[in-house]
């Protein structure tokens, strides 16, 4: 199977990871020894990034999901865990259908 490379990011794009997405994930991860949010049966305990209620694949812009209500700062297994069981996430409000924010979306 024939794969292709992976777009560069925009400038303007790469510019928005600079300022608002990598300094989050790194307030967020602080200095590794912050509870993890979720919680869920596979949670390692301690945050390693932000998951996002509310995805760009479920009606959030890039620019939308960073709204702070929207980010919860978890592992990645608990990301993962999310995820990997819809239902579980969305009845315990870690996973959004569209949202206050969804008809907002942004590039």
């Amino acid at each position: 199977m024939k794969r292709s490379r992976m777009r560069k990011r925009s400038k303007k794009m790469e510019e928005f990871y600079d300022k608002v997405r990598r300094p989050a994930v790194a307030e967020a991860v602080g200095q590794g020894r912050n509870p993890c949010q979720i919680k869920s049966p596979m949670c390692s305990l301690y945050v390693e990034g932000i998951h996002e209620k509310l995805s760009r694949g479920r009606g959030g812009g890039i620019r939308t999901v960073h709204y702070e209500e929207n980010l919860v700062p978890c592992c990645h297994r608990c990301n993962e865990y999310v995820s990997s069981h819809p239902a579980w996430a969305e009845k315990e409000g870690w996973l959004l259908k569209g949202g206050p924010h969804a008809n907002n979306k942004q590039e």
